[in-house]
């Protein structure tokens, strides 16, 4: 799939998003029509392999959807970032006929959920036992199926997890490898919790999901850990899985960043700032802060593109990469967050009094884009790690 192909797909929907905004904003999740209206144009299982009905998608392909959707809203843009990574972690780690079927037989299914092992996975006669809570678990409202990562625990009720204190089932020593059952499970065998009261990126409807003593069969569950599994191949799975995720949050900052801009071209052509005789537009700060907002993103988003080049060149010929490309690739996923963050706080000082006003763009605007820099894969934390890299050092990163 082509950019243009993304585009021509997700440019007739945009209408339908921005209507529905405002209603997502107040009730603090997703809208079910618009991302029906996603799902139907193939847009919520765009990074799926090919072969399983996917749409195989190179990132750049990817952070682009991201982006349009966040030029209209920052809630919608997160929310279709994190159900296409939710269907691309299930194409990863489930039985390879049960997800290639699913998306056959079902292409508009929705799949939200979390990658995060924060539950417990016990082996039981034809599959596994599910126990736990996971957080943030994004577009869970409009979801059909949610696939999440548990700890597996062996041995007797007491027994460990990840290997500590639990048997193999031949009661041999105690396993030492770290192993995650990933399982997909109807969102009607789960409990969502209303826990999502936030500022920003309040549309997501990221809330708590809570499983206890769910029976899901050895058909929709995966291992992960040393041969326990093996990943589609496609360049997609031949990056790190600590590159498969900070790219797209660069398509969610740059899209509210790029409302922002646009918000602010349309105040500055029409405010005049309280006991000054010209237009927002004639000031000096005005004209500085949309230079620079200009600047910062377009910086941002440039290198990301050139790094995204790099990185898919490298997986396309299915080779490892480099920890320096790494590096930077994190660095710049991280960085051009930071500066979409800064164009808009810039943009929304040289505003004045009007970025205050509740029933205008820029409460909201100022609240989700700080919202994607507080996620960890491109938090403040990554530059650090990069320079690490960068200088020689061990990253102190498990998943770097």
């Amino acid at each position: 799939m082509r950019v243009d192909d993304v585009l021509a797909r997700v440019e007739p929907i945009l209408p339908l998003v921005v209507a529905h905004a405002d209603w997502s904003n107040e009730h603090r999740r997703p809208h079910p029509e618009v991302f029906a209206a996603l799902a139907r144009a193939g847009l919520l299982r765009l990074i799926a392999p090919g072969h399983y009905n996917g749409g195989g998608a190179a990132s750049e392909e990817f952070l682009t959807l991201i982006e349009t959707i966040g030029r209209v809203d920052g809630s919608a843009a997160w929310t279709a970032m994190t159900l296409n990574e939710e269907v691309g972690i299930a194409s990863a780690y489930l039985p390879a006929d049960s997800m290639a079927g699913l998306l056959h037989d079902q292409p508009d299914v929705i799949i939200a959920g979390s990658g995060v092992a924060l539950g417990q996975a016990r082996r039981v006669d034809g599959g596994w036992l599910i126990n736990g809570r996971w957080k943030f678990v994004s577009g869970v409202p409009v979801a059909d199926r949610v696939v999440l990562a548990s700890r597996v625990v062996t041995g007797g009720p007491d027994g460990g997890a990840d290997g500590e204190g639990g048997s193999d089932p031949d009661g041999a020593a105690p396993r030492r490898a770290r192993q995650v059952c990933f399982t997909l499970t109807p969102v009607s065998e789960v409990v969502v919790e209303d826990t999502w009261h936030v500022a920003g990126l309040r549309g997501s409807g990221s809330n708590d999901v809570v499983l206890t003593d769910v029976f899901v069969p050895d058909t929709w569950a995966g291992l992960f850990g040393p041969g326990d599994v093996s990943v589609p191949r496609t360049p997609y799975y031949c990056l790190p899985n600590g590159l498969r995720f900070p790219f797209p949050k660069v398509g969610v900052a740059v899209g509210v960043a790029r409302a922002a801009i646009a918000a602010f071209d349309q105040l500055a052509r029409t405010k005049k700032p309280s006991f000054l005789p010209e237009l927002l537009a004639e000031r000096p700060n005005a004209q500085a802060a949309t230079a620079q907002a200009e600047a910062l993103v377009g910086s941002g988003r440039a290198w990301v593109g050139t790094l995204m080049d790099e990185l898919w060149a490298v997986a396309g010929r299915y080779e490892p990469v480099d920890p320096a490309l790494h590096a930077r690739a994190r660095l710049g996923a991280a960085y051009a967050v930071d500066s979409a963050i800064r164009a808009v706080e810039g943009l929304a000082s040289a505003a004045g009094t009007t970025a205050s006003q509740l029933d205008g763009p820029w409460p909201r605007l100022l609240a989700d884009v700080r919202s994607v820099g507080q996620h960890f894969t491109v938090g403040p934390q990554q530059m650090q790690t990069a320079g690490r890299v960068l200088l020689g050092q061990d990253p102190g990163d498990p998943v770097f």
